[in-house]
Formats: structure tokens, C-alpha cells, sequence
């Protein structure tokens, strides 16, 4: 007889996790002093911000009673803040993963993180990491780092992530023009699990450059919202099949054909200078967390998990190495 089908929303958690999370925590914290021995740790993900952006969020006053959790439960703006950057590319001329952190204030409620009073969502321009969950990401990035043959045998050794990769590096026009993705599963209330898109919905487009300098994508985020605000609608994408969308892989894709995205708010960035000192210093200072969020919208899944404490021991490790 066939197994019943896992319900929706639910997790399955390796014993292990525990063990290989604080491995994991230790294996950054080498590799980030190796990388900077002196001076400010720059993030070890995303670390080359193209820009951070004031903004609102505003919840939709269309909303129907289903989608009315949490965050989202009444019409209404919040206040938020946005970093823009790149996985670990060391110039915008290089293809690469480019990432859209929003930080919500004024999140009332319940929050997974004591003291926070905010709702962050940590995106991705691919709708699929390139390892399904916290172990495979951890032997990924290991070798990685040793490089050269170690990284070889890596993507001879897992062909799916090598392809992954292959397809989410691009060179876009401006982060103001493409689609984000969350990749990670999220509650979304009791019993139902989501994940969440961010598409842009503005009216125009940046040119691509006819020839690719180091800080284009620098440029063209400067350069439009001197002239124009930008909007985005977030949307979110139920989850309807515990087999097809998996919580525990985030290498496979929820096709919205299967699920169709749904509105629940629209982020607005109004015209301003992203280039004033002040703004750069708080762009590297802020830190984004997936697990700064409501109880109604807690993060599911390996990758998740492994992050409550990976995010929490690395903001407090770059802080320490900040501190005079």
C-alpha cells in the first residue's frame, strides 16, 4: 500500500540539523575572517549592495477573508526599507543571483524574533535555490570555498544544482525591472503554507547599457528613481500538493501554473537619492531575517531552520568585528 500523502504545511525535520546548523554557523565565521582578516565582515551572501530604498508597503483593501492573515489582515501602509544586491559576484559586469531583502516596520503582533517589531522577506531573482535543503547547502558552499577540484566534483556530483546555477545567474537591465522569489516555504495562518513572488509593475524599463561597466546596475537604480517612483506587487502562491511543492526542497519550483499567484500588496518606492553617505553606511549596517516575522507567517523548511540561527550568530559576529 502507498503511504498517505504528507499533509500541507508540514515539516519533516532531521535530528541531525541541530548538530550540522552550529558546524555550519562555524564553517561562515572561518571563512568570513579568512575572507576579510581585517576591517568591516561584509554579509557572506549578497554581500555588494547595488542600493537600499525607502518604501511603502501597502496591503490591498480588495483582499478576500482567506488572505487576510497576519500581516496582511486590514488595509493599511507600512513603512519598509530595501536592499537591492548580488549573490557574490565582484562586479556587475558578471552574471550572477541578484537579491531584494524588504524590511516591514510596525509589524504588530506576535513576532518569532523577541524585541522585533518588523516582517522581512528575503528574496532571490531565480524561483529555485541551487540546493534543496540546509546540508546540501552547506557541503555546496564548503566546496566552494576550497575551490578547484573540490567545486568540480560538487556540480559533477549534484547535476541538477549545476544547472540551477547555470540558469539563475543573469546580467538585468536594473533590479527595478525583474521578478523576485522567496525559493523557501512560509505558514500563511494554521495549516497553510505559501511561498511569496514580488513582480515589478512599473511602467517603464531601464535600457541595458551597450556596454557593461562594474556599477551599472548601481547606475540604473540611481538614475530611475531620480526621475520616477517604482512599484512592485507582492503576491503569494499557496501551496496544493505536498508531493509536487515540496517544504523540504527548495530546488524545485511551485509552477504557477499548478498554483496561481495572488496580490496581497503593492510596495511603492518613491523618487530619492540612494547615494547619501548615511543611507550607504545603515545599507550595510541593517540586517534582514527571515525569522523577524509574525507567528502566522513563521518559516518552514530545512533552509529556514538552519537560518534562525545562522542569521542571528553572523549579524552578531560582523557586529563584534565592527565594534571599536
Amino acid at each position: 500500500m502507498s503511504s498517505a500523502p504528507q499533509p500541507l504545511g508540514e515539516e519533516i525535520v532531521d535530528p541531525a540539523e541541530a548538530a550540522q546548523t552550529a558546524d555550519f554557523i562555524e564553517f561562515l565565521k572561518t571563512a568570513s575572517a579568512h575572507r576579510y582578516p581585517t576591517g568591516i565582515v561584509k554579509r557572506f551572501n549578497q554581500a555588494r549592495a547595488a542600493g537600499c530604498v525607502q518604501a511603502e508597503l501597502s496591503v490591498l483593501d480588495s483582499l478576500p477573508e482567506e488572505h487576510r492573515v497576519g500581516l496582511f489582515s486590514e488595509a493599511r501602509t507600512y513603512q519598509a526599507w530595501i536592499r537591492f544586491a548580488s549573490a557574490s559576484s565582484q562586479t556587475d559586469r558578471e552574471k550572477d543571483v541578484r537579491g531584494m531583502a524588504i524590511k516591514v516596520s510596525g509589524a504588530s503582533g506576535a513576532n518569532l524574533t523577541a524585541g522585533e517589531t518588523t516582517q522581512d522577506f528575503v528574496l532571490n531573482s531565480h524561483p529555485v535555490l541551487v540546493a534543496g535543503n540546509s546540508a546540501d547547502f552547506f557541503a555546496l558552499l564548503k566546496a566552494i570555498e576550497a575551490g578547484g577540484l573540490q567545486r568540480a566534483l560538487f556540480f559533477l556530483r549534484h547535476p541538477k544544482s549545476a544547472l540551477i546555477g547555470l540558469q539563475a545567474r543573469q546580467n538585468p537591465t536594473c533590479h527595478l525591472d525583474i521578478p523576485y522569489w522567496s525559493t523557501t516555504p512560509y505558514l500563511f495562518g494554521q495549516g497553510r503554507a505559501v511561498k511569496y513572488i514580488v513582480r515589478p509593475c512599473s511602467p517603464s524599463t531601464s535600457p541595458k547599457p551597450a556596454g557593461l561597466t562594474d556599477t551599472y546596475l548601481h547606475d540604473a537604480l540611481r538614475s530611475r528613481l531620480q526621475q520616477s517612483d517604482a512599484c512592485f506587487d507582492l503576491m503569494i502562491q499557496f501551496q496544493t500538493d505536498s508531493q509536487t511543492m515540496p517544504i523540504e526542497d527548495a530546488t524545485v519550483e511551485w509552477k504557477e501554473a499548478a498554483s496561481a499567484y495572488h496580490p496581497v500588496a503593492r510596495i511603492r518606492i518613491p523618487r530619492q537619492d540612494i547615494d547619501d553617505p548615511a543611507r550607504t553606511r545603515l545599507c550595510e549596517e541593517v540586517g534582514f531575517n527571515p525569522w523577524y516575522c509574525l507567528a502566522e507567517h513563521r518559516p518552514l523548511g530545512s533552509i529556514n531552520r538552519a537560518r534562525r540561527d545562522i542569521y542571528r550568530a553572523m549579524a552578531d559576529f560582523r557586529h563584534q568585528r565592527a565594534a571599536p
